[in-house]
Order: structure tokens, then sequence, then C-alpha cells
């Protein structure tokens, strides 16, 4: 039994200098690890950076002023549509008042009021 304990208590005396020198051996390997430095861009590697950065540059630009140019053209549009649409409704105006004026009715009325007779069988309408 005693040569048990001594067996135990060296074994657990080599077990704790051996996770002391680990840890100590660690910590020194993190240390060296936690280390890193920054390495130089080389000239064509800030070509490349300024090159793109002068194309994305350009892209946006070419972006927005199509934005802006497609508000234009739509606003025009918009525009000519709303002028169309007046234009339309003249014409449905007009021709209202041409039929209410090319009325039998209206024919007979100015034809009395101008002591003139209206021949209705020599009338024809002609449509085109």
């Amino acid at each position: 039994m005693a040569q048990n304990e001594y067996v135990g208590s060296a074994i657990q005396k080599r077990n704790q200098k051996t996770k002391n020198s680990a840890v100590a051996g660690d910590f020194d390997q993190v240390h060296t690890v936690v280390k890193a430095r920054q390495l130089p861009l080389s000239k064509f590697e800030n070509f490349l950076l300024t090159f793109f950065g002068i194309v994305l540059a350009g892209l946006m630009i070419v972006v927005v002023s199509g934005k802006i140019t497609l508000s234009n053209a739509q606003h025009s549009m918009e525009a000519t549509q709303e002028k169309v649409t007046q234009t339309v409704n003249q014409n449905t105006v007009l021709k209202q008042e041409v039929s209410q004026l090319s009325d039998q009715g209206r024919l007979d009325q100015v034809a009395k009021q101008g002591d003139l007779s209206l021949n209705s069988g020599s009338i024809r309408n002609v449509n085109k």
C-alpha cells in the first residue's frame, strides 16, 4: 500500500510539472501567433484599386445620368399624352357641335328665318 501511494504521488508530481511546462509553452506560442503584421500593397495592387475605383465611379455617374434622362423622357411623354387627350376631347366637342348644327330640324329653322324653302328631295347626305 505504501508503494501504491509512492507511485501515485510520483505520477501526480510528474503530471503537474508537465502541465506547468505545457501551459508556459502554450502561452509563448499564443503570444507569437497574436503578432501579425500588415503587408504593404504592391504597385500593381495599387493600380488595380485605382483603376476599379475609377470604373466604379464612372458606372455610378452613368446610372444617375440614365435615371435623369429616363425621368425627363417620361415627363415629356406625359405632357404629350395630356396634349393628345385635350385634342381628342376638343375634336369630340366639335363633332358634336357639327352634328347639332347639321340636324334637319336646325336646317329647317334657319331656312324659315331667312325666308327660304328647303326641298328635301334634292338633298343628298355624303359620308366619307
